[in-house]
């Protein structure tokens, strides 16, 4: 089982429930379509930043997976058209999960996961976004930096487009 995550101060919504049913969604799937999943301990989730290990045959990586989110904390939903990618952490010298030790990143749609190489990833930020534009609005944080007011975040807003480009490997939701 995931480790459990706990609610920062932040969240006033449903955030850490949308990342753990994500978390779960994608372990099911990946069981179902014949891998073998294995869990990161609490440090690996934190510090390494992935939080499955997944092996079938030869084939093995560690999985950040990444929820559906609102673009802005206010908003009513979540949306699937944008993701966000964070180049560094909360905390001070967390380099963010762009920067992890995870081998794919699992972005969450709406029907399916797409899996993306990190370090396709990581060239596709480079390539597109601005690092010096700073904006103060989450809706304007498309290929711009935007830090959340009393953290030490940085992150940047994509397109899911953008990331279906660099897809690695698709999983299928069970549709019901």
């Amino acid at each position: 089982m995931q480790n459990a995550n706990s609610r920062n101060h932040f969240d006033k919504k449903d955030s850490l429930e949308l990342g753990e049913r994500a978390e779960a969604c994608f372990a099911e799937i990946a069981r179902r379509s014949g891998w073998k999943v294995s869990a990161s301990s609490k440090a690996e989730n934190i510090d390494e930043h992935w939080d499955f290990h997944i092996v079938n045959g030869e084939e093995n990586s560690n999985v950040e997976v990444k929820s559906a989110k609102r673009v802005h904390r206010n908003d009513d939903g979540i949306q699937f058209k944008f993701t966000w990618v964070e180049i560094h952490g909360v905390r001070p010298n967390d380099t963010g999960w762009l920067f992890g030790k995870a081998n794919l990143i699992a972005i969450e749609k709406q029907y399916s996961f797409i899996l993306v190489k990190r370090l396709d990833l990581l060239s596709l930020v480079n390539k597109n976004v601005n690092f010096v534009a700073n904006v103060p609005d989450p809706q304007k944080a498309l290929y711009k930096i935007y830090r959340r007011d009393g953290r030490k975040d940085k992150l940047t807003l994509l397109t899911v487009s953008d990331i279906e480009d660099i897809k690695f490997m698709k999983l299928e939701k069970e549709r019901k």
